[in-house]
């Protein structure tokens, strides 16, 4: 065989291989983290794949996100005084899907007790002690403890840069009295050497409210002012935060949605305000018991316009029923309760049903499986 026709042979070979490699990632991709795991000592070809190939990874996050998943928290904390490397404190989990169908166990062990858990961000959920952060992807059921703070923190949040692919975990501490909050950076990059939190000169403008979440959408996190703050602010009511060029920035309510034309907006009993992603957007979700929900996008956030997207009549719906907007899956809105009953919205019929699961949803998290690393 001449020179020629061995260099068409290896051409044709490698088209091949090429061909069958797409292939190969398009049918992985639609496997869930579980399955993709037990593939580890198939061949070193799709080992590399599922773990080092941040193409394939996000291929199978973008094929994930089509069917959100559920984290309920099982009742309150074990106590073990004397557990493995200082965890005392372990928490359990159930992931289920959307419609409540278990899908595994999942446990979670810290030194201290958590506080505050984020909605999961590009795969990974972020939870929080007094004094810590940890990192937890749930489809893998790995866990990183960053670097102590050692001291307590007034907020913090989590975003994800595709571009780059990595993730930004911001941390507000109070100084000097109070005077001002401290914000810090812990970028979270696959393999990245640095382990640490970077200060920012640029300090948060505002005290946020810790008793409500954060939302990350469109490279920013948001949240809502704290409240006895926004007593002395007219109509700033929200403080964000760029994760691409790490700035902070205000944004005013609704032009309708005004303290003169709501005057019971900062009461927690007679109004309740929600910031959460839908769809790649910001929204705020106003609850108002036995009259309706409100629901705004934030269209363009330089100048504070935001759009109103729906109005859910509640008054043939008992309150106990209707918590926290949690997704939008096919159509539907799913929002937790106080009880073990999650409530669908349907927003094109205007109609509500129920799903009564054997456990509370109260403790309720939404994250999508990932493949995300969080090896050091």
């Amino acid at each position: 065989m001449d020179i020629s026709n061995i260099a068409r042979v290896r051409k044709g070979m490698a088209s091949h291989l090429a061909n069958n490699y797409v292939i190969m990632a398009d049918v992985l991709s639609r496997l869930p983290v579980k399955t993709l795991s037990r593939f580890n000592s198939v061949c070193k070809l799709w080992y590399r794949m599922i773990h080092s190939n941040l193409g394939f990874q996000a291929l199978h996050y973008s094929r994930s996100r089509r069917n959100p998943r559920l984290l309920l928290r099982l009742g309150d904390f074990d106590y073990h005084p004397h557990g493995h490397l200082g965890h005392r404190y372990v928490y359990n989990f159930i992931s289920t899907d959307t419609e409540g169908n278990n899908v595994g166990l999942i446990q979670i062990k810290v030194h201290e007790p958590v506080k505050l858990i984020l909605p999961g961000c590009f795969g990974l959920l972020v939870l929080a002690t007094d004094t810590r952060i940890h990192v937890c992807n749930p489809s893998t059921r790995r866990l990183l403890a960053l670097p102590d703070s050692r001291s307590k923190m007034a907020g913090f949040g989590v975003g994800f840069l595709s571009s780059m692919r990595e993730h930004k975990i911001v941390r507000l501490i109070p100084r000097r009295s109070r005077l001002y909050l401290e914000c810090s950076v812990f970028t979270l990059v696959p393999g990245g050497e640095s382990f640490s939190w970077r200060v920012l000169n640029d300090h948060c403008p505002y005290f946020v409210d810790q008793y409500s979440l954060p939302a990350f959408a469109n490279e920013t996190i948001y949240w809502k002012i704290d409240r006895q703050q926004a007593l002395h602010r007219q109509n700033d009511f929200i403080v964000s935060f760029n994760v691409r060029y790490e700035k902070f920035q205000t944004i005013t309510h609704p032009t309708d949605w005004i303290p003169i034309t709501h005057p019971d907006w900062r009461s927690r009993i007679q109004n309740s305000t929600q910031l959460v992603e839908l769809l790649g957007n910001l929204c705020m979700v106003e609850t108002l018991p036995l009259s309706h929900i409100a629901v705004w996008k934030l269209a363009d956030p330089r100048n504070s316009m935001w759009a109103k997207l729906c109005m859910i009549d509640l008054s043939r719906t008992h309150l106990i029923f209707v918590g926290e907007l949690q997704c939008v899956k096919d159509g539907d809105m799913i929002f937790n309760s106080d009880t073990n009953t999650l409530l669908y919205y349907d927003v094109r019929k205007k109609t509500f049903r129920k799903k009564t699961l054997p456990y509370s949803v109260e403790d309720l998290t939404m994250y999508c499986e990932s493949l995300a690393s969080l090896t050091r």
